[in-house]
């Protein structure tokens, strides 16, 4: 099943480390990857229709010095609905209200909402860009704005009725993780702040001292479906949505009771 990645911190940072261990979870999910960061309400997109290990554009990303961002999204793909393409591939975008939202998703639903009723429409075949859409719809229809966190939790736990659902999406000011409620295939995350330790990767033979590499005052958040290190993750309750900015949780910082 495809899986998730997302940093959020108070500065912008590199993703080497995370990107690194995250191209390896692309040897199981060959359909795609892709990764987007933020510049304020802009955001850039890279992805392909590959396997992420064998890119060379993951390994130059994973490389470039100036590939930083506050807020990174990403995904690698296993393909449940849509051929493997482009157009299918995660992470979507759309403009909405003068922002860029990016979305990526991980699960299966099969939302009865026709695609004439949805005011924005799918480009691709897969259920998670027309949960996007729906998404989108629903805030549009409803007037309700980005920081109305329980509205939109709410709205995620009702499309949740229909299949399995884990969520990254972020307007380049906040970042939105939401857990399936039936436990669908995990997601979790680690804390990054002053003191940092050394870490290695769970899936290669990598280690990295983080106080060489992070700034004293940089803290932030990295999530995943499973741990790609060898810190204590903490798993996000099933059913909740925990919205993040600036490195810090804001909403639903009660949900992370669990460590893995």
């Amino acid at each position: 099943m495809c899986e998730l990645l997302a940093l959020n911190f108070n500065q912008p940072v590199r993703c080497s480390l995370s990107f690194r261990g995250f191209c390896h979870r692309g040897e199981r999910n060959a359909d795609g990857w892709g990764i987007a960061r933020f510049d304020g309400r802009a955001c850039q997109i890279f992805k392909e229709p590959i396997q992420a290990p064998q890119s060379k554009l993951a390994t130059f990303l994973r490389d470039y010095e100036s590939f930083k961002s506050k807020i990174f999204i990403g995904h690698v793909r296993l393909a449940s609905q849509g051929e493997r393409a482009l157009e299918n591939t995660h992470p979507f975008v759309r403009v909405f209200r003068s922002r860029e939202v990016v979305f990526a998703h991980n699960g299966t639903v099969s939302l009865s909402i026709p695609k004439p009723a949805l005011k924005f429409r799918p480009v691709g075949e897969t259920d998670s860009e027309h949960l996007f859409c729906a998404l989108l719809t629903e805030l549009s229809q409803r007037g309700i704005g980005f920081s109305k966190f329980k509205e939109i939790e709410n709205i995620l736990r009702y499309f949740n009725h229909y299949g399995s659902m884990n969520l990254l999406f972020s307007e380049g000011e906040h970042l939105y993780v939401y857990r399936d409620e039936g436990d669908c295939n995990g997601l979790c995350m680690i804390e990054r702040k002053a003191p940092f330790d050394r870490v290695s990767l769970e899936d290669e033979d990598w280690e990295v001292n983080l106080a060489e590499e992070k700034h004293p005052d940089q803290r932030g958040v990295v999530i995943a479906t499973r741990p790609l290190t060898n810190e204590s993750w903490k798993e996000f309750e099933p059913g909740s949505l925990s919205v993040f900015k600036d490195g810090q949780c804001i909403y639903g910082g009660h949900h992370l009771p669990s460590e893995k």
